[in-house]
């Protein structure tokens, strides 16, 4: 019986990292009711999934936990206070501390998330905890090799600007 070379598996494996990402690009592109009878972004859905799922989270710490910029996430959490789906809290001892929480009406669209994100649970069924724990690892290289590609990105981009 012969095996499989790693290289074809790894190649399959990039193959179909790329794949998904792709779809899930295209996925985010455009916007969805989750409940408010407004159309949001997925990126704004998972910001107030996020919120709603911390007692006490700045846009700092958001921008961490979602891996994104925090200069993004500001303008994103600017919009959806605009909208009213979230309020900031100004913190008692530190005045430049600003706490985020869902309004009644974020409340309604972060559970119309976590119902779609069930649906994606749906799909994990049968699955082993040892095989999602791998499947787990595998992502989370993946999101190291990203890390990488963005540090070095970042760094010729100085380079060329001079920095």
């Amino acid at each position: 019986m012969s095996r499989e070379p790693i290289e074809s598996l790894e190649d399959e494996a990039s193959a179909a990292f790329f794949r998904l990402l792709n779809k899930i690009l295209w996925g985010r592109k455009y916007p969805r009711d989750y409940g408010s009878g407004e159309l949001l972004h997925m990126a704004e859905a998972e910001i107030l999934d996020r919120v709603g799922s911390c007692e006490k989270i700045t846009t700092t710490l958001l921008a961490e936990q979602l891996g994104v910029s925090k200069a993004a996430i500001s303008t994103l959490v600017n919009k959806l206070e605009t909208k009213r789906y979230l309020s900031k809290t100004t913190s008692a001892l530190h005045r430049n501390i600003k706490y985020l929480s869902l309004t009644k009406k974020g409340v309604t669209s972060r559970d119309g998330f976590r119902a779609y994100r069930e649906q994606l649970h749906g799909y994990l069924d049968g699955i082993s905890k040892a095989e999602l724990r791998g499947h787990i690892n595998v992502l989370l290289r993946m999101e190291n090799f990203i890390d990488v590609l963005h540090d070095q990105l970042k760094e010729d981009l100085d380079l060329k600007r001079g920095l």
